[in-house]
């Protein structure tokens, strides 16, 4: 399934929905709760709490369904709304951030052979916790930019909203952030290469 057209079901998942329909209202939990809680992880660190706004939102949802305004997009109206949740309920700074989960969804998998595999599955990881490290290295707001922007797919006027910012310190952020993995991607390497001789 494309992206756009997953975009036109949500919309008219979020239209069923709002008159009552229960499957409609599922199928939209079912495919938001898990990235949404991923999301929620990366800016509070008890786990709990963001599993409790989760379910609160939903709840909130299917309990206003019937004054709901249609909306363009479910998925950035889902992120905005969790986001606001944890803004009231933080008093200060965001705490520390842990590694995005990996998501997986759709993915079919081919058959190899055990050794490739393991090999491949050992090289995947190796440079799945380089990222991890690279990303705990970033400012919060830099990282939650990056994560919205190529993690979920929203474009800078969506994560602006998010993140209650103008478009111009988003397109920052993401310069700033892509810099300082550069960065860290250089220093990261030449002290492997020092280790190695």
């Amino acid at each position: 399934m494309t992206p756009n057209s997953i975009h036109t079901e949500d919309k008219l998942l979020w239209q069923t929905f709002k008159r009552g329909d229960e499957d409609a209202f599922t199928t939209l939990y079912q495919r938001y709760v898990r990235v949404l809680y991923a999301y929620g992880k990366k800016l509070i660190a008890d786990e709990e709490t963001v599993e409790d706004m989760v379910q609160d939102l939903f709840i909130d949802l299917w309990q206003s369904r019937a004054r709901l305004a249609d909306v363009e997009s479910p998925k950035f109206y889902l992120f905005r709304s969790l986001r606001r949740r944890i803004h009231k309920h933080q008093t200060g700074k965001l705490q520390n951030i842990q590694c995005w989960e990996n998501v997986e969804e759709g993915i079919h998998p081919v058959s190899f052979p055990k050794e490739y595999e393991m090999i491949e599955a050992e090289s995947f990881q190796k440079q799945k916790d380089d990222l991890n490290l690279w990303l705990k290295n970033l400012p919060v707001r830099q990282y939650e930019v990056l994560m919205l922007k190529f993690y979920q797919d929203f474009n800078h006027e969506e994560i602006a909203e998010i993140l209650s910012i103008n478009e111009q310190s988003v397109r920052n952020l993401l310069q700033r952030a892509v810099l300082k993995l550069r960065q860290l991607t250089i220093s990261l390497l030449f002290t492997g290469l020092f280790l190695f001789f």
